[in-house]
């Protein structure tokens, strides 16, 4: 009996050690996200595809001090995909860029303070 309670107990803190939390889960994607949008040119619309999929699985799983701040910016992403060239659209989103700028200045405070991740900046 003794040894039955001495093997759960170590399983259990084997479990508690190694098991991730959402918020480290959510550091390490974004530790991913970060390096494939390192090489994304943010002036051109044909690179959005490449990071957006994962910047969708980031807004699901960011805690949420950011949640919010990732769907501005998904939605000024794909806002923008959609636009391509269109000129005036574009002209358009550029009255958004504010907002979006200080949502994402949100998002990377975060990621720098509670994950240790420098994402890359705008523009």
């Amino acid at each position: 009996m003794r040894t039955a309670v001495m093997t759960a107990t170590m399983v259990a803190v084997a479990a508690g050690l190694t098991a991730c939390t959402e918020e480290q889960a959510y550091c390490v994607d974004l530790a991913g996200y970060a390096a494939s949008a390192a090489s994304v040119d943010p002036t051109n619309v044909a690179d959005y595809p490449k990071i957006l999929d994962d910047a969708r699985k980031l807004r699901e799983s960011a805690p949420a001090d950011v949640k919010d701040d990732w769907a501005a910016v998904i939605a000024f992403a794909e806002k923008a995909q959609k636009a391509g060239t269109d000129r005036v659209e574009l002209a358009r989103l550029s009255k958004e860029t504010g907002s979006v700028t200080t949502a994402y200045s949100a998002i990377a405070t975060h990621a720098k303070d509670s994950c240790k991740v420098d994402v890359p900046a705008l523009g």
